[in-house]
């Protein structure tokens, strides 16, 4: 299926462009975060180091 991006209302058609991108970047904010906080509250710091 394609999307005629020339066609309507530019900012319905960004959005609807956008969000997938955005959702991805937010779950690998997520993961990114939650890796952190394990990693640093099990392995100690210097395992926290190579994480980042």
């Amino acid at each position: 299926m394609t999307k005629d991006m020339t066609a309507g209302k530019p900012v319905g058609l960004i959005l609807r462009f956008c969000a997938p991108m955005v959702l991805g970047n937010v779950l690998q904010q997520l993961y990114s975060m939650v890796d952190t906080i394990i990693v640093g509250h099990y392995l100690g710091t210097n395992a926290l180091a190579g994480v980042g």
